[in-house]
């Protein structure tokens, strides 16, 4: 009887061993179809990518590409592009390629460095920093509109992508324009005082004396500890600091571009619109509307 249970366990195990091994066959029948299927649905999509260049090129467009919509939420809205801008390159290469191509080399890019986008806007080039996919909707670009870009950017000069920091561009309804450095000041965590007084943040600067001489009135050590808070805080929280006060005094993020220096933003600026004005003004005055004159008073006759 033993030896009959013994057996029959046997032939249990054996079966279960058999239907594991019939599972795991049909698991890599599936998975390998999937694997094609997937293969195929990339070949269909470098396909479609080369028969839309094609159509393109068919319909009287160019391999550069536009804007076409913005989503509400996308990187692209956050890095303020607008409709009609045009892609004309990316890291300094004219990208003549197809909208396919495009998203690949924006959804692969490291997100830590990013890709150096150079944009035309009514006759302005202007560099970007993107570290992902735009979210918007893309299309190519009309021949004349090409044609005025690849002018222009013939006689614009794009360096490495290392040496651009992205610089924020808050301006209010009056024009007055206020530059934001994105990188961190070692100003701001080493002498916050000093940082805040040449961002002229005087209301934080008021409480940061406070929260200094209360701590130093009850004991030194207790000083030292809030100073080394404070410094940290200002460290990761210099931007937010900076940008919510200037969104405070009415001003709203303009432009949000890739330069070298905040000379060379303030230019770019300037090159848009001609009449913004910075504190402090490093590329000169800006265009100022002559008066309207005033007409004379005809007398009424008699």
């Amino acid at each position: 009887m033993a030896e009959q249970e013994l057996a029959e366990s046997t032939d249990e195990m054996a079966a279960a061993m058999a239907a594991a091994a019939v599972a795991a066959q049909i698991d890599d029948i599936s998975r390998n179809r999937d694997d094609d299927v997937s293969d195929q649905s990339a070949g269909d999509d470098t396909g479609s990518g080369r028969e839309n260049a094609q159509a393109a090129a068919e319909d009287g467009t160019s391999p550069y590409i536009t804007i076409k919509e913005l989503r509400s939420i996308s990187r692209a809205r956050s890095l303020r592009l607008q409709p009609d801008d045009v892609i004309v390159a990316i890291d300094g290469v004219p990208f003549d390629k197809d909208i396919e191509t495009f998203l690949d080399i924006m959804f692969e890019c490291d997100p830590d460095n990013g890709r150096l986008l150079t944009v035309w806007r009514n006759g302005v080039l202007f560099n970007v920093i993107a570290r992902g996919p735009l979210g918007c909707a893309l299309e190519h670009t009309k021949p004349e509109i090409a044609e005025k870009a690849t002018e222009d950017f013939g006689k614009f000069t794009v360096d490495p992508i290392e040496t651009y920091v992205t610089f924020e561009v808050l301006r209010d309804i009056f024009r007055n324009c206020v530059v934001i450095d994105t990188r961190l000041s070692s100003m701001a965590m080493i002498f916050p005082p000093l940082w805040l007084m040449q961002h002229r943040l005087w209301e934080v600067l008021i409480a940061t004396f406070l929260i200094y001489g209360t701590t130093l009135a009850v004991h030194w050590v207790l000083f030292i500890i809030a100073y080394i808070i404070l410094s940290i805080y200002f460290r990761k929280a210099h931007l937010v600091i900076r940008r919510s006060f200037a969104m405070m005094r009415g001003r709203h993020i303009w432009m949000v571009v890739a330069e070298k220096s905040e000379q060379e933003t303030q230019r770019l600026c300037r090159r848009m619109d001609p009449k913004c004005i910075f504190v402090p003004d490093l590329v000169g005055p800006p265009v100022v509307d002559e008066p309207p004159k005033k007409k004379r008073r005809r007398r009424a006759s008699n």
